[in-house]
């Protein structure tokens, strides 16, 4: 009997492992449930991540491509949502770094956006006015972090994901995720607190 999880939908690591299974025998149904189920996380890691207009569509798309690619790898050992959110900052950090490298052969500097988070409807205008001011200096604060701690804060709040699977999904020591992410707080911290 498989234990029921405490993630949204209640899905447990055999239900993954059968969704993973369908979908590798090629069951529509299986692959229409999978890309519904995991579609907007892809795409909003590589939003998030600074990935925008149709970048981030063939980026988005290219991941869901690979871990369909990748299913028959995936034992389930972690959350099928674990497994794909750090394929998903792998190819993130691929399109990064192949841009860096066409930024720099045509001399373009590199942009480092952060996306724009949804406003809050309920709120007074006032409210929602100050919300994206507070929103946006929250962007810019962790746009400003450097990469290796930027990955990890994201992951964890972002992806919520615990110290451990960041550790496995970025083939980390665990020590090592602590420590950017205390250093990656740290920043935000002290900037935020200017005013």
């Amino acid at each position: 009997m498989a234990l029921r999880s405490d993630r949204p939908g209640g899905q447990t690591h055999d239900e993954d492992l059968d969704l993973a299974r369908r979908c590798e025998r090629g069951d529509e149904d299986a692959q229409r449930s999978f890309v519904d189920r995991f579609g907007s996380l892809v795409y909003s890691v590589c939003g998030r991540s600074g990935i925008e207009g149709p970048d981030r569509d063939d980026v988005a798309q290219q991941i869901l491509l690979d871990a369909f690619c990748a299913l028959p790898c995936y034992q389930g050992a972690s959350r099928l949502s674990t497994w794909i959110y750090s394929l998903s900052l792998r190819r993130v950090a691929d399109h990064f770094r192949s841009r860096q490298r066409r930024d720099v052969a045509s001399g373009q500097p590199e942009d480092d956006t952060f996306p724009p988070l949804p406003a809050a409807t309920s709120d007074s205008p006032d409210e929602q006015a100050v919300k994206s001011q507070e929103a946006d200096r929250l962007r810019r604060a962790v746009s400003r972090l450097p990469k290796p701690e930027r990955s990890v804060v994201l992951a964890y709040y972002l992806g919520e994901m615990s110290v451990t699977e960041i550790s496995r999904a970025l083939h980390m020591p665990e020590g090592t995720v602590k420590t950017r992410l205390h250093r990656g707080r740290q920043a935000l911290r002290k900037e935020l607190m200017v005013p």
